[in-house]
């Protein structure tokens, strides 16, 4: 079998030490459309919010967990959150930001004493069940909520946080899924307050949210 790889961690030129110089003299040098996306470290968004609109990123959810019991963005409310759109399939970068959310949520635990709730929305629901979401999620955490849904349902909250996917690569039912790949962070009221991108260490993610969170106004009502 062939080991493939996502995306974001492809098109390396294969002949590194090689200049192609004078007219006609081209490198191309193509990264997927992932990479682009990524959001560079100190560049999270912050996303305003109207008195009359509410958030502009962000919407009502309605998806099932890992035991077939359907969530809404009332069950989430109350809580601080760190969502992630992946898919158990990525074989590289996926697994990659599903150990540093978990590491991250130890970190704010144990040295911040800040609780934060980790959810994980699959943007593959055709392969992953609610079943096979829960056994990936306790390979690294089983404090990650792991959410599934309808293929409608994943494209609309997709949508609302905008996020970007498409199948690529595909060989039949095997393919990789193109995506941003990006975190977010979600305050007590489900209003986003900034996303980060695989840039970001375990340690920066962390004092990143930290500062965040300390400087609002906005309590956790399940601490």
């Amino acid at each position: 079998m062939v080991h493939r790889r996502d995306s974001t961690l492809q098109a390396q030129d294969p002949r590194p030490g090689s200049v192609l110089a004078g007219i006609g003299g081209l490198v191309l040098f193509i990264r997927h459309n992932d990479e682009k996306r990524v959001v560079l470290k100190g560049e999270g968004e912050k996303y305003e919010r109207s008195a009359n609109k509410g958030p502009i990123i962000g919407g009502p959810l309605s998806l099932i967990d890992t035991e077939g019991q359907i969530v809404t963005e009332k069950n989430l409310i109350g809580n601080w959150v760190l969502l992630y759109f992946g898919y158990t399939s990525s074989p590289d970068v996926g697994p990659a930001e599903v150990r540093k959310m978990a590491n991250t949520i130890d970190i704010l635990e144990s040295r911040q004493n800040i609780k934060v709730l980790p959810v994980f929305v699959t943007i593959d629901p055709q392969r992953d069940t609610p079943s096979h979401l829960r056994t990936y999620i306790r390979e690294f955490d089983s404090r990650i909520v792991g959410l599934t849904g309808p293929v409608a349902a994943i494209r609309q909250i997709a949508q609302e946080y905008r996020v970007f996917f498409k199948k690529i690569d595909e060989q039949g039912d095997d393919y990789l899924v193109d995506t941003s790949h990006n975190m977010y962070l979600i305050n007590p009221n489900m209003e986003v307050e900034r996303s980060f991108g695989v840039e970001y260490s375990t340690d920066e993610l962390a004092e990143a949210i930290t500062k965040e969170i300390k400087k609002s106004k906005i309590t956790n009502s399940q601490n």
